[in-house]
């Protein structure tokens, strides 16, 4: 498990003041965590390309944001992805349960998205790295000098326990 407050205070010394998202189990500790963090704002989403819009909105304005989802939700986010993110060239921060794993097989929908979910990354030509508890601050600095580098989103895939307490 990553210490959920000094993820945030890394994320916040990042820049990051916004996160938004479709709440997921995987998640629940994470969204406890910044509900008690002063320096970050949470902004519930019903729906996931409602948060990347969302996030967009907070980064054209100049700020950093970070997105949260399930995989099963990362499907609908293609139209905002491509006609928003990808076309402007928006920096955006995208966590991403990482569920359906054999670990976390317990519904149709979760079985589906974690067999295709890295797929659909490439096939959006989105960089993403899988979130590891051991090594998380340089999976999350490659990611980020990424989507410095390029102006464009990158994934954090997370699987289940990684960002909890």
């Amino acid at each position: 498990m990553i210490n959920l407050d000094e993820f945030l205070e890394y994320l916040d010394s990042l820049g990051f003041s916004l996160g938004t998202g479709v709440p997921c189990s995987y998640f629940k500790d994470l969204l406890l965590a910044i509900n008690e963090y002063d320096d970050i704002l949470y902004v519930p989403a019903t729906r996931e390309d409602e948060a990347v819009g969302i996030a967009c909105g907070f980064s054209l304005g100049g700020k950093k944001a970070f997105v949260i989802m399930q995989n099963s939700g990362f499907a609908n986010i293609g139209d905002a992805l491509t006609s928003l993110v990808q076309l402007y060239e928006v920096p955006l921060l995208i966590f991403i349960s990482y569920r359906g794993l054999e670990d976390d097989d317990d519904l149709p929908e979760h079985s589906l998205m974690g067999k295709v979910t890295e797929g659909v990354l490439r096939a959006y030509k989105i960089p993403y790295w899988i979130l590891m508890e051991h090594r998380w601050k340089a999976i999350l600095e490659k990611a980020l000098h990424k989507m410095t580098q390029t102006s464009l989103p990158v994934c954090l895939l997370v699987k289940n326990g990684v960002l909890c307490k």
